[in-house]
């Protein structure tokens, strides 16, 4: 297996959790792994640009072109890294109807609109969009019970809560 993942977001948006989180998954099942994330400006609202790659692979960093998956925590930040996908790449973000047209299959759901809405806490917005990418990806990585298993290791005191996110994510239907 091969699979190489951007998650970019804003600072405090936790895009490090999620490669930590996925980087549990990896671990968890014995498969070669590599995350790095640039998170300079993070503390100060700026820009977080994260690089998974699960599999066989010798550099961190995702080249032009690269990225099976694009996933975006914020919507500007999304379209600032979209051109990390390859061709047949997707495109998971949090946005609206607003969200422009891309030339990517594209996944969206307004999940800092709901997050404001009650439907979920809004420090688990990473996890709800996680579960939100996991139920349209078909060749994603990992099963929704092994990332369950990671929530659940990684951060254990705020597990329940980004379990509730997850799952909701996961079952999020406009």
């Amino acid at each position: 297996m091969r699979y190489q993942i951007v998650l970019t977001g804003v600072g405090g948006q936790g895009t490090i959790f999620l490669v930590k989180l996925l980087s549990r998954c990896a671990l968890n099942r014995g498969i070669d792994f590599i995350g790095t994330e640039t998170h300079g400006m993070a503390q100060k609202g700026g820009t977080v640009i994260s690089y998974l790659k699960i599999g066989d692979f010798k550099a961190p960093l995702i080249g032009r072109g690269r990225a099976d998956l694009l996933l975006g925590l914020y919507p500007t930040e999304t379209l600032r890294f979209l051109h990390y996908l390859k061709p047949d790449g997707i495109v998971v973000t949090n946005g609206g109807e607003d969200f422009p047209e891309i030339p990517f299959k594209t996944f969206k759901v307004p999940a800092s609109e709901l997050a404001v809405k009650g439907e979920f806490n809004v420090k688990s917005l990473n996890v709800f969009l996680l579960g939100f990418a996991m139920k349209h990806l078909e060749d994603f990585p990992f099963t929704k019970e092994e990332v369950e298993k990671a929530i659940e290791e990684v951060v254990p005191k705020f597990a329940k809560a980004n379990l509730e996110a997850f799952n909701k994510g996961y079952s999020w239907r406009e």
